[in-house]
């Protein structure tokens, strides 16, 4: 009975396997179609919804300045040419490569009407080594046409004004350590001379000190010598002069004593 029964478990193991097999090998091409079936499905779908894209051509075209030549770039006034941002950034190119004097000669060509021509000036005037107040000019003539200034140009104009308000700032913080760097220069010389006067007045002071020193040490040698020097000029006592010694001593002159002979004649 046991035998029977383990071989009834063997028979349908056998069967769950053969239909294991049989379904793999029946739902593999479903499997396998399922994403183009779908993909058929969401085309189909939205078809209705669906539109070709046609590639847009824009119209406006905007001019790359950057090889632009810098001698026929200065004349260029059109309102295209002025509100492209690619124009100045080569303008502002080309005043940096100019001298002096070139910059100089190309301001005399540019009349200074408007704020394009005003703008065009002022950056050349800045490349050719401008000063505080030349740049501070500039800037109010620059300042004077912020409204006229169309809005694509204006992030480069306040960069522009940026940058020279900080080459003013960097000016007037370098004069003034130089102002100060004199006003230390004089007061440390000033000091100098004070320390000179009192150094001379000290070696004066010193000078008068050890000449009293000295003169202190002669006075206090000599007192030191009389004090052990005998006194001749004075008599001892008990050794007094008799009167006659004292009469002896006494000198009359002789014409008073001729006269006083004729007078008792």
């Amino acid at each position: 009975m046991h035998k029977r029964f383990f071989c009834r478990i063997g028979y349908l193991k056998a069967q769950w396997r053969r239909a294991k097999r049989l379904l793999v090998r029946c739902l593999r091409p479903a499997v396998l179609l399922t994403p183009v079936l779908l993909s058929g499905c969401m085309h189909n779908s939205s078809d209705r919804f669906y539109q070709p894209v046609e590639d847009v051509i824009p119209q406006s075209k905007v001019v790359d300045f950057r090889m632009a030549p810098c001698e026929t770039l200065w004349m260029l006034d059109d309102s295209n040419t002025m509100s492209n941002g690619l124009y100045w950034l080569r303008a502002m190119d080309c005043a940096d490569r100019m001298s002096a004097a070139q910059a100089h000669y190309q301001i005399g060509q540019l009349t200074s009407a408007g704020w394009a021509n005003n703008f065009k000036q002022s950056i050349l005037e800045a490349s050719s080594d401008a000063d505080i107040a030349q740049r501070r000019v500039l800037l109010d003539k620059v300042n004077g046409y912020r409204s006229q200034i169309p809005g694509a140009i204006r992030p480069l104009l306040e960069l522009w004004r940026e940058h020279q308000s900080l080459l003013v700032a960097f000016e007037d913080e370098k004069a003034r350590n130089a102002r100060q760097q004199l006003a230390d220069q004089a007061r440390f010389e000033e000091m100098s001379n004070a320390q000179k006067v009192l150094q001379a007045s000290l070696l004066d002071t010193r000078r008068k000190l050890e000449n009293l020193t000295d003169i202190e040490r002669q006075l206090s040698s000599r007192k030191q010598l009389q004090g052990e020097l005998p006194d001749n000029d004075s008599a001892p006592a008990g050794s007094g002069r008799s009167k006659n010694d004292t009469a002896t001593d006494t000198y009359v002159p002789a014409k008073a004593t001729q006269s006083k002979a004729t007078g008792d004649k």
